[in-house]
């Protein structure tokens, strides 16, 4: 990307990254800016509330940045009466002296002088690197506080993406929380490669329906897999023969209709992530502690959580893979991976989406206790910040690592990075750490 880029001007204005020289304006007044302004988004000047000193005279109010003057003509804003009332033009070239501007008193400050060409010569690195992360050679060389810091925002800014699907997802459930949870651990046990079909099994298999059951384990079994359509066909085995029957009285009496277990995948899947061992397993876990669909946010300590959520199922699913498969030698329990996936993707966000529905921090507390509780998850993304491992002992570092990757380093997002920001500050001539 050229030099002449005004997101980059924005950022060096935002950022101050300018040599520490007097600034002097195009018609030789000297300004000192106070504060360079928050940032515009939308429509308008580039800053709002900005403030400078011009001849011992404060002035308050919004700034526009372009890289040559003359853009002011090209983007038509002599046309828009909003940007009469600017404190001061910033360019990176003056090129044209405008009426507007003489009109209305406001100085032209030229930035080609004043700013150091490591500054370009670092963001030319960063926007041109070809690895998917940007500034992965440079990582290393920015300060540990402050990518601590951003990775924190990053955390955060994570569990707030995800708590959108808790919010849609309260809105189709009438704003009932406990279906909403329901259905987000759902989504979970279905492990990415399952995890729509199972969402659409909670949407046609209520919670309140299998509560109804929790203390019969065959009933709860039947409903979940029958429901899913793994119980069509009939078999010799006495178990499943009777949880088809269990499954057949259940659908008259509350008149369901199972979904197509083609829906389903098991290709390439470990047969410990078999869709019907996860069915097997949620039943177990309904039947042992219904108390966590009805009240989730009462438990929020991991080591209570880890041994809910490896609750181990019983009889023929102790050792089945699937209905009508070869038993097993091993006890099919959940592992601690798994178990740390469904805190991951379920638990912390629906603790963060239910504190800020209630306006209660503690559960966004608990939330990010369980991501520090989790182990930091192993995967492409994370592996890219394999500079900084040092410093990445948890799941909510892996959690953040996934945000800034999907969110701002493929994005190429380098300027509103905070990462970014450190490495163009570091190449500045007044850098300090």
């Amino acid at each position: 990307m050229h030099r002449h880029n005004e997101d980059l001007l924005q950022f060096i204005w935002q950022h101050r990254l300018l040599k520490p020289l007097p600034l002097i304006t195009h018609s030789g007044t000297e300004i000192t800016v106070l504060h360079p302004g928050e940032l515009n988004s939308n429509a308008g000047p580039d800053f709002f509330n900005a403030s400078i000193r011009l001849n011992n005279l404060v002035l308050n109010g919004n700034i526009e940045v372009h890289i040559k003057t003359s853009d002011w003509l090209k983007h038509r804003h002599q046309q828009n009466s909003s940007y009469n009332n600017l404190i001061l033009h910033v360019v990176y070239e003056h090129d044209v002296n405008l009426a507007q501007n003489e009109k209305y008193h406001v100085e032209v400050l030229e930035l080609k002088p004043l700013i150091d060409e490591a500054t370009f010569n670092t963001y030319a690195q960063l926007s041109s690197e070809q690895s998917v992360i940007p500034c992965q050679s440079q990582l290393s060389a920015v300060n540990d506080l402050k990518f601590i810091a951003w990775l924190e925002r990053m955390t955060i800014e994570r569990l707030e993406s995800k708590t959108e699907r808790a919010e849609h997802l309260f809105k189709v459930f009438n704003g009932d929380y406990a279906q909403t949870f329901y259905s987000l651990l759902l989504r979970s046990f279905g492990f990415h490669v399952n995890s729509e079909p199972f969402e659409l099994l909670s949407k046609h298999l209520p919670l309140t329906l299998l509560l109804k059951h929790a203390d019969q384990l065959l009933q709860i079994e039947a409903l979940l897999l029958g429901s899913a359509g793994f119980l069509n066909e009939p078999s010799s085995d006495v178990y499943l023969h009777d949880l088809k029957r269990e499954y057949d009285h259940l659908k008259l009496k509350y008149n369901l209709s199972p979904l197509r277990k083609e829906l389903f995948k098991f290709s390439r899947l470990r047969p410990a992530n078999f869709p019907t061992l996860r069915l097997a397993q949620l039943a177990a876990l309904l039947h042992q502690h219904p108390g966590l669909f009805l009240s989730p946010q009462r438990y929020s300590s991991y080591s209570e959580l880890k041994k809910m959520l490896s609750a181990r199922p019983q009889g023929y699913w102790a050792n089945h893979y699937l209905p009508g498969g070869k038993a097993v030698e091993r006890t099919l329990t959940m592992g601690k991976a798994s178990v740390d996936i469904l805190i991951i993707n379920t638990l912390a966000p629906f603790f963060f989406f239910y504190s800020k529905k209630l306006l209660k921090p503690e559960l966004t507390d608990a939330a990010l206790a369980l991501l520090n509780a989790c182990a930091f998850e192993q995967n492409a993304k994370t592996r890219s910040f394999s500079a900084k491992k040092e410093l990445l002992p948890d799941a909510a570092c892996s959690q953040g690592l996934i945000n800034l990757h999907d969110r701002y380093c493929i994005k190429k997002q380098c300027l509103k990075c905070g990462i970014g920001a450190s490495l163009l500050s570091i190449s500045h001539p007044g850098y300090s750490s």
